[in-house]
């Protein structure tokens, strides 16, 4: 029996990946911490960048993409300096969402928001925990929650786009 995948099945892993994230990005509203959610987040997104490098007819121009965003993610978890890992894990979507518009420019409209949203995320993250000014951690949830649902937007494109083209 041979397994085949799709590009489909790999955007799915991002959709999952957003939507836990979503999940999470709630749960701080509530004052929950769900770092098991954001662990499992990390290891889909992880994945869906490495499986989306290693399909098959793949130019090696976009291989490189796609393996820098996920050096990346991964140097936001290896580095233990705060401030390298707000930036590094604020640059990993913004920059899948630039290969992939640079590849459709159908999605110029997520790649902007996933940029502002993870931008803004970053910023007031950068601000409130660094910073420490309490006072900023609801706009940094309310940023945090905008950069997820963009993430979600930019993946769902992308799924819909190679059902369509099937």
């Amino acid at each position: 029996m041979k397994l085949k995948l799709s590009k489909k099945t790999y955007y799915t892993m991002g959709l999952l990946a957003a939507a836990l994230s979503l999940v999470q990005a709630v749960a701080a509203f509530a004052g929950i911490s769900m770092s098991l959610l954001d662990s499992a987040s990390f290891c889909l997104t992880a994945l869906m960048l490495l499986f989306l490098a290693s399909v098959h007819g793949t130019p090696m121009a976009d291989k490189r993409s796609l393996f820098g965003c996920f050096l990346l993610l991964v140097a936001s978890m290896f580095f233990n300096i705060p401030l390298l890992q707000i930036v590094l894990i604020g640059l990993v979507y913004p920059a899948f969402a630039y290969f992939e518009k640079n590849r459709d420019e159908r999605l110029t409209k997520q790649f902007r928001a996933v940029c502002l949203g993870d931008f803004l995320w970053m910023g007031f993250r950068i601000v409130a925990t660094l910073g420490e000014v309490k006072s900023m951690m609801l706009p940094s949830n309310l940023a945090g929650l905008l950069a997820v649902c963009a993430r979600l937007w930019l993946m769902f494109s992308l799924y819909k786009r190679e059902r369509d083209e099937r």
